[in-house]
């Protein structure tokens, strides 16, 4: 970092007291922690740990490996935007002051992710930060992150 080499330093997954550890002894704080933050599981405690800390988080699987998008209640909140479930969980990070990092190589999808212009009214952040946490992430559910394992 020091030789300008790398423009920022990063960690995945860390949690509160992981980056405690990092920041009472590192010399070049992490500017980065990517973690696993959407509609459903948001973990606000940590999220406003790192941005206390001027830690960018960056929002892994915004849209939940699809698992979301079955959901009545965040689809009814998207179509009162005449938006997406995907496009809702997106500015829904970004509200929050997030990065999301959504995954796609389908053209459509990419430019439809692309397409945020609108802001979630705060009663509507309400509902959505307290929807009912997601309890299985079907066949992604064996990777660490969706068994609960991190």
């Amino acid at each position: 970092y020091k030789e300008g080499k790398l423009r920022a330093i990063g960690v995945s997954n860390f949690l509160q007291d992981d980056i405690q550890n990092i920041l009472s002894t590192c010399e070049i704080k992490p500017m980065v922690n990517q973690m696993l933050a959407h509609i459903s599981n948001t973990p606000f405690e940590l999220i406003e740990y790192c941005q206390r800390n001027d830690i960018l988080v960056q929002a892994y699987s915004p849209i939940a490996h699809g698992a979301v998008l079955g959901n009545k209640q965040i689809a009814a909140i998207a179509e009162t935007y005449k938006v997406t479930v995907a496009q809702l969980c997106l500015r829904y990070d970004i509200q929050l002051g997030l990065a999301p990092i959504p995954k796609t190589a389908n053209p459509a999808h990419l430019q439809n992710n692309s397409e945020l212009n609108f802001v979630i009214s705060d009663e509507d952040m309400e509902v959505l930060k307290n929807i009912e946490h997601i309890k299985d992430y079907g066949e992604h559910r064996t990777m660490p992150v969706f068994g609960g394992k991190l």
